[in-house]
């Protein structure tokens, strides 16, 4: 992401590259995971509508490729927060929250002809609803399965947490080597 300044405002440009070791949502063993990213907060930001990823099905690594345009004012840059929320489609019922993660705009590099790719934790409740309800089936081999899948999952996401934030920078940010 980089935010390029102009005379009438700036412009926050976003390659959304992918996600990486997404959590299994689906009973498959896959997700169908999107992506809505957003410039917070609202009342500062009106004119930042809500933008979506297209949906990859049946992956927890999905690749977009995809480039998202803000424009920002000038002024408010300092009180910026680009939000990337992670969600599994689901065609019947309501799409499931993976996670999300944040950025400052005032962290994001300005004027850049290089574009700076950056790796985001991904942060994730606990248990939500849909998991209580599955670990209470236990006379049910599907949801056994599943619960004990993300349960191993939410333990890694700790473990690989935990390393991060042991060495990434103070503002939270995690730079890619590639």
């Amino acid at each position: 992401a980089v935010v390029s300044t102009q005379s009438t405002g700036a412009i926050l440009f976003v390659k959304l590259l992918g996600a990486r070791e997404l959590i299994a949502l689906d009973t498959n063993g896959k997700s169908d995971p999107f992506i809505q990213l957003q410039v917070v907060p609202h009342h500062l930001f009106p004119d930042c509508e809500l933008k979506q990823s297209t949906v990859k099905k049946g992956t927890l690594e999905p690749i977009y490729n995809e480039m998202f345009e803000f424009i920002i004012p000038q002024d408010q840059i300092c009180n910026g927060v680009l939000v990337l929320t992670v969600f599994d489609y689901d065609f019947i019922s309501a799409n499931d929250f993976e996670g999300e993660a944040m950025v400052r705009l005032t962290d994001l590099p300005r004027n850049s002809e290089q574009h700076v790719k950056w790796t985001m934790a991904l942060h994730r409740p606990k248990q939500d609803s849909i998991y209580k309800i599955l670990a209470g089936r236990i006379n049910d081999r599907v949801a056994t399965k599943f619960v004990e899948i993300r349960r191993k999952a939410m333990e890694a996401e700790d473990f690989m947490l935990e390393q991060s934030e042991r060495g990434s920078s103070a503002s939270g940010r995690i730079p890619s080597d590639s």
